[in-house]
């Protein structure tokens, strides 16, 4: 199949929705041979910060002479996004090709009747893992999906394991407090498995601890372990940081990132690079830290994509992102006015982001990522205004509220009602970026 053919085959393959367990996804990897137990693996878990610990820690790995490849989830404008070879994100070809390899894997599986076909994140996740034995990876990080236990990327023994924040969501699937959504997540640690977390929530880890306990692993926290101990910010220059790791203390390294988070996501990248690197018994270097994060850059999390007026997309699909991303807006822009677009998913709790969200709004403008799981903006508009109501007395300024029925139309008629000093913000859950600014 021709890459178009492959992402219509994908795209269809979102009608069999997600469904949790790891059988398809162990009988194709089966049938390729297992290719999962041929390259090592860095697992990252959690509700936000995934993408962006991810790429870092693969590029500071790649810098420091490992061979390295990236699996995120989900891909803003192209599926090639979501898998990168060395510093690469794979062409459209690479991918077509992957796909073509293990086509006949997945009609295989299919005919089997293993309560049901495989699901695109099923299909996409055996092709990152039978290419990271194809390229001769010595170490993929990978981003779950979702969940953790069931997640399809669990099929992996990875002997170094990070968990970034983690707040309520996909509470239908997860569970609906902290520790059940948390012992859903932490069930990627294996034996002997080697654990960072950058959350600070008590009953996050005492569920970490009780898996590290059962599973003889180890555990390494932020604030203890590991930490940020200087933090600079540059502006829409990003961070310059002193962050002292597990190993050691690595100052003035200059992150590209925006963002209030990214500092935070970094002393984890740094952490877990320098776990993996105790299993090869060699150590970061320096230089090579500063060189691999110098040039990183990571879509749709807090990315300019233009100026004059300022164009900003923050893809934060749950509230702990849209905390971070107001917290970001009001410490870059205080004082600047802020035209928001917001679409949201309805299985995530968009009550909650909305009241986060019309806080740094003078206009708001509702739209729809035009997915089967947008929430209707009928239901989305009942529910801002509502919101609005009830913060009346308390907000500093009126909010100016539309509703568009498209990302795209919404940009338009932002970019017609905004003046050149406004901030142009497009959150919550957003894909087609590509066919979103052209």
């Amino acid at each position: 199949m021709e890459y178009y053919q492959v992402c219509k085959y994908l795209d269809d393959c979102l009608v069999f929705g997600i469904k949790f367990g790891l059988t398809r996804i162990k009988k194709i990897l089966e049938l390729m041979g297992n290719p999962q137990k041929k390259a090592g693996f860095i697992h990252i878990v959690g509700s936000n910060g995934k993408t962006s610990t991810t790429k870092i820690t693969s590029e500071i790995l790649r810098y420091n002479g490992i061979r390295t490849g990236y699996y995120i989830s989900p891909h803003i404008n192209n599926y090639t996004e979501r898998i990168g070879i060395n510093g690469r994100e794979i062409s459209k070809e690479k991918f077509s090709a992957a796909f073509n390899r293990i086509y006949p894997y997945i009609r295989e599986v299919n005919k089997m009747n293993l309560d049901g076909p495989l699901t695109q994140f099923e299909i996409i996740s055996a092709m990152a893992l039978k290419l990271a034995e194809d390229e001769n990876l010595e170490a993929m990080v990978l981003e779950s999906g979702m969940g953790g236990r069931w997640d399809a990327t669990n099929v992996v023994d990875a002997k170094v394991v990070g968990l970034t924040g983690v707040s309520l969501e996909h509470t239908y699937y997860l569970g609906n407090t902290i520790e059940k959504i948390s012992s859903e997540k932490v069930e990627v640690i294996k034996s002997g498995a080697l654990v960072a977390t950058t959350s600070l929530n008590k009953k996050v880890i005492e569920v970490l601890n009780k898996k590290v306990i059962d599973t003889g692993s180890s555990l390494f926290l932020y604030g203890k372990d590991f930490n940020i101990l200087k933090k600079e910010n540059l502006g829409l220059n990003g961070w310059l940081l002193d962050i002292k790791g597990i190993n050691g203390i690595y100052r003035n390294l200059m992150l590209p990132l925006l963002g209030q988070y990214q500092p935070v996501n970094m002393s984890l990248s740094i952490a877990l690079s320098e776990l993996y690197m105790n299993t090869r018994k060699r150590k970061l270097i320096d230089e090579k830290l500063k060189e691999g994060i110098s040039s990183i850059r990571i879509m749709g999390r807090f990315e300019i994509i233009r100026k004059e007026p300022l164009v900003i997309v923050d893809a934060s699909h749950n509230p702990e992102g849209i905390d971070a991303l107001v917290k970001s807006m009001n410490d870059y822009f205080k004082n600047r006015r802020k035209v928001i677009i917001f679409a949201v998913l309805k299985d995530k709790d968009y009550e909650s982001m909305v009241e986060k969200i019309i806080s740094i709004s003078n206009v708001l403008i509702l739209t729809s990522s035009m997915s089967k799981r947008s929430l209707g903006l009928d239901r989305l508009e009942e529910v801002v205004k509502y919101k609005i109501k009830q913060s009346e007395g308390i907000r500093e300024h009126p909010i100016q509220l539309h509703s568009v029925e498209s990302v795209k139309k919404s940009l338009k008629f932002a970019l017609k009602i905004s003046d050149i000093n406004d901030i142009i913000c497009i959150t919550g859950s957003i894909t087609n970026l590509e066919n979103i600014v052209n």
